[in-house]
């Protein structure tokens, strides 16, 4: 089940939307219908059509904006690797990253595949600023000082058990 459709049953069709007037701007109309008293289609800024299901089921342009909403619906891209800002390898390279088909609403999800590059490790680091990296290198150190003393009583009870 998609994320959207998922929602829309959910949330708009549920409990939490019962009695309250919500205004849902969309591309997916089908989508949207089953929970839907009122459509209104815009287009250029001028209303092309408004009114509610049963009217225009009756006047038949229901069926019309279902029919232009179909190529949505069931469109789907390949999946491509995410723009990430941090590692933004087309300055690197040069190379345009591929831009979405004009038209198509639903993306398949995609899985970043690779390494990590140093660009991005130290935008963690800025982003947690001096004082944060001071205070893990300090209590790193401080638990390994722990260790160290530990072990090092460890052994001299020993050795003086064997003593």
């Amino acid at each position: 089940m998609h994320t959207a459709q998922h929602l829309v049953t959910e949330c708009l069709g549920g409990s939490l939307a019962h009695n309250r007037t919500i205004v849902l701007v969309t591309h997916h109309v089908t989508l949207c219908l089953p929970v839907a008293s009122f459509v209104l289609e815009l287009e250029s800024g001028k209303i092309l059509y408004h009114g509610t299901i049963p009217e225009l089921e009756n006047k038949g342009i229901l069926s019309k904006i279902l029919e232009e909403d179909e190529p949505f619906v069931e469109a789907e891209l390949p999946p491509e690797k995410p723009a990430n800002d941090a590692d933004d390898r087309e300055a690197e390279t040069g190379r345009k990253t591929k831009s979405p088909k004009a038209g198509v609403l639903i993306e398949a999800e995609a899985r970043a595949e690779g390494e990590v590059s140093w660009k991005t490790y130290f935008t963690y680091f800025k982003a947690g600023g001096i004082y944060l990296w001071a205070l893990i290198i300090g209590i790193q150190l401080t638990i390994r000082v722990i260790n160290v003393v530990y072990q090092v009583n460890i052994l001299s009870r020993r050795l003086v058990a064997l003593s």
